[in-house]
């Protein structure tokens, strides 16, 4: 028998379980719904989906001939999350509050648990596997519906004093004035973020613009202006150059703070490729005096990161209780 680990990302729809080997190579994913029946009311005990995950878990490696021999299973949950003590704290989207998450898990699976934000852990996945590779002090933000970051400084992720590093998605834009989901006013990923993209491209079309925009079925989304940039459509090129510009004086700064060697863009949004990161490059050229600049790249894992950043986590968490 071989022993591995298991990585599981949690997401708003679906939940993604890995079975990985020692060396981090994954032998087998699959996707189950992340059940939420009480939402969107609050649990500090989601029952229901815990024994689904329990019993997905157990089939996965019971297929492969490692019952006993999974050596930790770390979980990457969106929302805020307390790493030390396993709790999710508040997963707005899931209903979470105060879920003891890692210790449930433990209790049901009987192998150690150890969980993390998701953009932690997909942060994680692309430093051990992905566009960060090789690098000790990274950071790498995700654009979906809405934004957050994840910072490694010398290796070690960083969550900050209250678990809350990385939210730079509510530090506010002057002049903006979008109403962001947390209830105020002007946020960041009210603009850098796959909805901000969709509604920019939205108030294009209703100011008048000329933009084959007008004609997408339906919700625009931000691959319909990623493709209408492609075919060098000047309002979607000028809508990921808004976006751009005010993503990146704000990581500007956060590479004033943290003197990161590479800055990865992840998340749907980050399909874009260099519809977003030239303009990024163009402010760093201009406005970066430090002679070494930062890469500015595009994940290279995709939906796989997170998944690969959970397997590390459990994998890190087995050397430490070797090292303890």
């Amino acid at each position: 028998m071989q022993k591995g680990f298991v990585g599981v990302d949690i997401g708003g729809t679906n939940t993604v379980i890995g079975l990985f080997d020692q060396e981090l190579a994954l032998l087998e994913k699959r996707s189950i719904p992340t059940l939420k029946p009480n939402f969107p009311k609050k649990t500090d005990n989601p029952k229901e989906f815990f024994d689904v995950l329990t019993q997905e878990i157990q089939a996965v490696i019971a297929k492969h001939d490692v019952i006993n021999k999974i050596e930790c299973v770390g979980i990457g949950v969106p929302g805020k999350v307390d790493p030390e003590n396993g709790i999710a704290i508040n997963a707005v989207n899931l209903g979470y509050q105060n879920v003891p998450f890692a210790d449930e898990m433990e209790r049901r699976l009987n192998i150690p648990t150890f969980i993390d934000n998701d953009v932690r852990t997909y942060t994680r996945g692309e430093a051990v596997a992905g566009a960060g590779a090789g690098l000790q002090n990274v950071i790498c933000i995700t654009l979906g519906t809405g934004m957050a970051a994840g910072i490694m400084i010398d290796g070690q992720m960083i969550a900050g004093s209250d678990y809350f590093a990385g939210e730079m998605g509510h530090d506010p834009v002057p002049g903006n004035e979008a109403l962001c989901n947390c209830g105020n006013i002007g946020c960041l990923e009210t603009i850098a973020s796959a909805s901000g993209i969709s509604r920019l491209a939205k108030e294009a079309i209703q100011s008048g613009k000329t933009t084959i925009l007008k004609d997408v079925a339906g919700e625009i989304s931000s691959k319909d202006v990623y493709e209408a940039s492609v075919k060098g459509d000047q309002v979607a090129i000028g809508v990921f150059k808004e976006v751009a510009t005010v993503l990146g004086f704000k990581l500007l700064s956060a590479t004033y703070l943290v003197n990161p060697e590479v800055i990865i863009i992840g998340g749907g949004a980050a399909a874009a490729g260099h519809f977003l990161t030239d303009p990024i490059k163009e402010i760093f050229i201009k406005y970066y005096i430090n002679e070494k600049q930062p890469l500015i790249v595009t994940g290279e894992l995709g939906d796989s990161a997170g998944l690969i950043g959970a397997a590390s986590l459990a994998s890190a968490k087995k050397k430490e209780m070797k090292n303890a």
